[in-house]
């Protein structure tokens, strides 16, 4: 069976099927189901000031993330919650997530209610993620999709 163009072109990339160990010791799955559209953040460090304060300005604008769907998941190799964050922080101390998706933490990643990724974008050594409006906007867009064209239409 031949492949489409497109696929060939823009393989999709999807989120691994992973489960991962919470900070609270519960096992939470990458891919969730439901409407949600999981966010990924992918720290490189526990305790690192730029990434902490990036995952506290999404925590400000959590209720506007949550509106669209979206879930924030904090992934980091080891260690304790960022302060006063309300997201699931998972432990991935092989790096499994950046591994299979082609990502050097710091990064985040969005992805759809079926897993395929719509944005992965490392912020390097300046920790340049994407802003909170940025996020927002891909959530919203995820959000509104054309059911028929996402294969929900009965």
């Amino acid at each position: 069976m031949m492949a489409a163009r497109d696929e060939l072109v823009h393989p999709a990339r999807r989120l691994p099927d992973l489960a991962l160990p919470s900070a609270s010791g519960s096992m939470v799955r990458l891919r969730g189901g439901g409407r949600r559209s999981p966010v990924l953040v992918l720290v490189h460090a526990r305790r690192c000031a730029a990434c902490d304060a990036f995952v506290a300005r999404l925590g400000s604008a959590a209720a506007a993330l949550r509106e669209w769907d979206g879930e924030v998941l904090v992934i980091a190799p080891a260690g304790e919650p960022a302060p006063g964050s309300d997201f699931p922080f998972l432990h991935d101390p092989e790096a499994r997530v950046a591994s299979a998706l082609g990502v050097r933490a710091p990064a985040a990643v969005i992805a759809d209610q079926w897993g395929e990724v719509h944005e992965a974008r490392e912020a390097g050594e300046e920790h340049r993620f994407p802003t909170e409006a940025e996020i927002e906007e891909w959530l919203r867009f995820l959000a509104i999709q054309c059911p028929e064209c996402e294969g929900e239409a009965l």
